[in-house]
């Protein structure tokens, strides 16, 4: 019964596309709109492509990081490190190596944004590995072992079957990664010149920047929310669903259907074996905040440095001299650096606030009130499967249409960042409002905790856990949405030939990564670089990790 009635669904689901497809090329007037199944053929490639890669790399580097301890010394905080930088403040330095490599030609774009898309999958996967091959219990290692099950025998009938839920729920986190990416990856304005490659995403970004056409630009988003939507239920709902059982331990099943984030199908925590287990989001913010040997950091610092270096040589086609160091700092912009910070920041912490203030209201409804839950979670789930920075642009060219450009433009990055950050305060939120024992929630009716005392004294110290780690989650997404955002360099025509841009460091970084020199200069784009890791590192230890260590007295296990 249930495969039919998911036969059922799928064939419907694809009338659906199919028809919906017809519809837009047979009534929209667009020079390229009968390029459309093309375009979604080229992105599903793309992302499906680089999927693979990063599981083909992911899998046997995150087995040898975590059966080898030279090379976890090596490799896992090295790679912690790298995901401390926000994707889009180097991806600059790909578009410059591609370009260059290629002589600007379409190759060299695609592989620039498969490179792109490949450091937004790969961190996941690779974790994921790491932390199930840790996770085997002693007892399957001493009984392959007394069994004699070493090398490949080993890999095949203990390491494989370890890793598969965490394999699965990497690859459904890089697949989102991959969507929340995508228009970023295929067009992009570089040196004064646009890059792009044929697909969804830059056809949306056509749409709203060159022909500045919304409606257009709407039927688009909704076409690729449809085929995220319709992809997942295919692939990644089964599968998770398949994983569930016969593992090793209790595993969390994450639900799918956002945008670099995690849905809400169902409960989000799992309860096998009498046990509720936390969510993924709670997971990777343990792995976040993992404490590392001072030889651990200085491996980092060095292959970290070591790789900036030839990087600049590279840009430069030379060692770096002290001229050019003098040259890089010489930028009279560079004296606004503290302001900028101050505003980056405070747009960041605004977001935060609101969504913050979102999620613990609809979180606590969703949790407490079963006829709210059952009429938000939908929309919830569709929600997050809108990819946000493909928002971006259809936002941008509605607020700039009533309010000009600059303002605009500022209500677009705002209002972006909360749909980015909300996700993974809700998600948070909701889990943990869900694990309260109904033991304690019976000790609450019984002292008259009712309404607005029934969330102060039970509901809030209950969350506050959940609420640092969501809140770890949400500025690290909101770093990657900031750099996006403050910087505008398409549809210039509609804004005297200028690009917009938002005081800030992210602007800041855009500029000195794709304009010509002397604005554009790859010393002070990897010194900038530093600046923003080195304010994630320094919340990270500083706030989250003295907040998490404080409220987990609070937390609350069954």
């Amino acid at each position: 019964m249930r495969r039919e009635r998911q036969a059922a669904i799928f064939i419907a689901g694809l009338l659906a596309i199919v028809a919906a497809y017809w519809l837009v090329m047979r009534f929209v007037q667009n020079p390229e709109v009968s390029s459309l199944p093309y375009y979604t053929f080229r992105t599903l490639l793309r992302i499906t492509l680089t999927l693979g890669i990063s599981i083909v790399w992911g899998v046997p580097f995150g087995i040898l990081a975590s059966t080898n301890k030279t090379a976890s010394m090596i490799l896992v905080p090295f790679i912690d490190l790298l995901q401390s930088v926000p994707i889009l403040g180097y991806f600059p330095v790909i578009i410059l190596f591609f370009v260059s490599l290629f002589h600007g030609s379409e190759i060299g774009i695609e592989l620039s944004a498969i490179l792109l898309l490949f450091t937004s999958m790969a961190w996941a996967i690779f974790f994921g590995v790491v932390g199930a091959v840790k996770g085997i219990p002693v007892n399957i290692i001493e009984a392959a072992q007394g069994f004699g099950v070493t090398g490949i025998n080993y890999i095949r009938h203990v390491l494989l079957p370890a890793i598969g839920p965490s394999l699965i729920s990497g690859a459904t986190l890089a697949w989102c990664d991959g969507w929340f990416f995508m228009i970023a990856a295929e067009y992009v304005v570089y040196l004064g010149a646009t890059y792009s490659v044929p697909g969804l995403g830059s056809y949306l970004a056509k749409a709203a920047y060159v022909y500045n056409d919304l409606n257009l630009s709407l039927i688009l988003l909704v076409l690729i929310t449809a085929i995220v939507l319709y992809i997942n239920f295919l692939t990644w709902h089964p599968l998770m669903e398949r994983v569930a059982t016969g593992t090793y331990k209790p595993v969390v099943r994450v639900g799918l259907s956002g945008l670099g984030k995690l849905g809400i199908i169902g409960p989000r925590w799992l309860r096998i074996g009498d046990r509720f287990h936390r969510p993924k989001s709670i997971i990777l913010a343990s792995k976040w905040l993992k404490k590392y040997t001072r030889l651990e950091k200085a491996i980092a610092l060095a292959m970290s440095l070591g790789g900036v270096f030839a990087m600049i040589y590279f840009a430069l086609g030379q060692i770096p001299s002290p001229e050019a160091f003098r040259e890089a700092f010489s930028d009279p912009e560079l004296l606004n650096l503290p302001i900028y910070i101050v505003l980056t920041m405070g747009r960041l912490a605004i977001a935060y606030t609101i969504s913050l203030g979102i999620a613990l209201g609809m979180g606590v409804l969703a949790a407490e009130h079963k006829r709210f839950a059952a009429v938000f979670y939908p929309i919830y789930d569709i929600g997050q499967a809108v990819p946000i920075l493909a928002l971006f642009p259809i936002f941008f060219v509605y607020f700039s249409r009533i309010f000009g450009g600059r303002i605009g433009l500022e209500m677009t990055a705002i209002l972006v960042l909360v749909l980015d950050m909300i996700w993974y305060m809700f998600l948070n939120v909701v889990g943990a409002v869900k694990s309260i024992p109904g033991e304690i929630k019976e000790v609450g009716r019984l002292l008259g905790f009712k309404g607005i005392g029934r969330i102060v004294h039970m509901v809030i110290p209950a969350i506050l856990p959940a609420i640092v780690t969501g809140s770890i989650l949400s500025w690290g997404t909101g770093w990657n949405t900031i750099i996006f955002a403050e910087y505008m360099p398409y549809g210039m025509d509609m804004f005297g030939g200028l690009p917009l841009e938002l005081p800030g460091l992210g602007s800041y970084l855009d500029k000195t990564g794709y304009l010509p020199p002397p604005k554009g200069n790859p010393i002070r784009l990897f010194f900038l670089l530093g600046i923003v890791a080195s304010i994630v590192l320094s919340m990270e230890g500083l706030v989250w990790r003295r907040l998490l260590k404080r409220f987990e007295k609070y937390r609350v296990e069954v």
